[in-house]
């Protein structure tokens, strides 16, 4: 899972509709090919090395225009083989072994083979590679890898894993193209001029930041429809919309809520929606004294009417949540209520807990001390809507008596001081799921210890950490799911968060693009089948 930053992932229930119909209408009919797809990123990549990119969902994105997996996740959120033809499970789910094509080349012309998925793994693990722990983490159950060949490899666990093909969606690299160097950087000269085996070849980036891509003619599978994809630059978002508006861009990822309606009366776009599994949260320092008491938290959650947030902010386009998933996502318990909005409930638990106003100057104040503590919020393209729901909770805790501060942090430095040091009392964040329900690294109390830990908000329970060690060593899908729906029900009653929403997204395309399918997190999983209609393709 990724912090929905610049700008933890199933695939959403729209998406798979929407590619069932299509593809009945599409099968038996051949795509013309030709044409350039330009499309419009409010934020620049941070690297083309799909290892080293954090949260960057530009990078992410191009990644998947570029580099492919094992496996992948396709329209019914089942995984199926890209690199790996087959795989085989043994011992109880303690081994896999991937039978991998032998038809695939590097964009350069080298073969690819097994000892690239060895070199890509042996890179990830580097202590010294700069990777995101979830990958590193999601990977640490392995003991050993053996290549037995050009195309076939084998993975050991150290124990049982659950569904072990899906610890395998991560991209892979070339080790020709890093001389046996396994300690990667975003700042290598790779990560400037990458290599991959996906359905577009990196040509070149500009001056001014647009990125182009080129079809890569000698894919297994075919070159793809679209010609050419250009990635343009636009950080102001208005400008963003006026580039859709004008011809100047034919997609755009992600429209703002008060956009929607605009863009779809225009009439010369698909407007799509789709659901990337993400969830909105405040999240409560539990290292601060007063935060650690569990009923001051279920207070701010209390305080908030997050529905009437909702509309005001986001139009309504979203669902309010109980608990640490999406309603899309297998792990939400929906017998678990969201709670009310009920100030005067919210006052009463201030109270139990030995919070109320001792002088009169309608601040709380708690062991002789006024109340008040610092909620720091990330600035970035496409987070506007983030300002509006911190100022809202700034309004909705004054009126209960407490004083919030609000502290605007540029993106990096916000993840710096909140991530690496632990320095803010509350956070304004969104996590982003792929197709796991695993909420380990947010919860759990071994991932709470600054640098690289997830559950950067100390939050420690016995009992949850109990339930995760069990979720991370059972097989059976159904008493996983039994696992999140106890999860669940424990962590809304703990408020280490206050939940708020997942956000319906919709995606802004071009009526001459044709054939589009979205996956609802990395978005371009199935560009190869899009292509331009007619005389547009010009």
């Amino acid at each position: 899972m990724n912090f929905a930053a610049p700008q933890s992932r199933r695939i959403s229930r729209v998406a798979v509709a929407m590619a069932a119909s299509t593809l009945l209408a599409w099968q038996s009919w051949a795509a013309p090919r030709g044409g350039q797809l330009t499309y419009a990123e409010p934020i620049l990549p941070d690297t083309y090395n799909p290892i080293t990119t954090s949260d960057n969902e530009t990078s992410l994105r191009l990644s998947e225009l570029l580099f492919e997996s094992l496996v992948f996740i396709d329209y019914k959120g089942e995984v199926k083989g890209r690199l790996a033809e087959k795989w085989n499970t043994f011992n109880g789910n303690q081994r896999i072994t991937f039978y991998l094509r032998k038809d695939v080349k590097w964009h350069d012309g080298v073969p690819f083979t097994a000892s690239d998925v060895k070199f890509t793994y042996d890179a990830i693990m580097d202590q010294m590679s700069d990777v995101r722990p979830e990958t590193r983490q999601a990977l640490s159950v392995i003991k050993s890898v053996t290549v037995r060949g050009d195309n076939v490899i084998t993975f050991d666990f150290a124990s049982s894993v659950a569904e072990p093909e899906r610890r395998f969606l991560f991209k892979i690299l070339p080790e020709h193209a890093f001389e046996g160097k396994t300690a990667l950087s975003k700042f290598d000269k790779f990560s400037k001029n990458p290599i991959g085996t996906g359905y577009y070849k990196f040509d070149r980036e500009s001056k001014n930041h647009d990125v182009m891509l080129s079809a890569f003619k000698d894919h297994y599978g075919g070159s793809a429809n679209i010609s050419d994809i250009k990635m343009v630059y636009q950080p102001e978002v208005t400008l963003l919309m006026q580039s859709l508006l004008l011809n100047a861009a034919d997609l755009v990822v992600e429209v703002p809520p008060g956009k929607v309606a605009e863009i779809a009366n225009a009439g010369k776009f698909q407007v799509i929606p789709y659901n990337s599994l993400a969830f909105a949260f405040f999240g409560y320092n539990c290292d601060n004294p007063v935060l650690n008491i569990k009923e001051v938290r279920q207070a701010f959650t209390l305080a908030l009417d997050r529905a009437k947030m909702l509309e005001d902010i986001y139009f309504g386009k979203g669902e309010l949540i109980s608990g640490p998933f999406s309603p899309a996502s297998w792990g939400y318990n929906p017998d678990v209520p969201v709670k009310p909005y009920d100030p005067v409930k919210a006052k009463q638990l201030l109270e139990k807990a030995g919070i109320r106003d001792n002088d009169g100057d309608k601040v709380l104040d708690y062991k002789g001390k006024p109340l008040k503590f610092r909620l720091k919020i990330p600035i970035y393209s496409g987070n506007e809507g983030g300002l509006s729901v911190c100022l809202r909770f700034k309004h909705y805790l004054k009126a209960v008596g407490i004083d919030i501060e609000i502290e605007q942090r540029e993106y990096q430095k916000w993840k710096e001081e909140v991530k690496g040091k632990h320095d803010f009392d509350i956070v304004f964040a969104e996590w982003l799921f792929d197709n796991s329900s695993d909420i380990s690294s947010l919860f759990h109390s071994a991932n709470s210890k600054p640098p690289f830990g997830d559950n950067f908000i100390s939050y420690k329970n016995p009992k949850v950490d109990s339930l995760l060690d069990v979720f991370s060593r059972t097989i059976n899908h159904e008493v996983r799911r039994r696992l999140n729906y106890q999860l669940h029900e424990i962590l809304a009653e703990e408020s280490p968060y206050t939940f708020l929403w997942t956000l319906e997204k919709n995606a802004a395309i071009a009526n001459k693009v044709q054939k589009v399918i979205v996956h609802p997190y990395r978005f371009f999983t199935f560009v190869n089948e899009w292509f331009i209609s007619g005389d547009e393709r010009n």
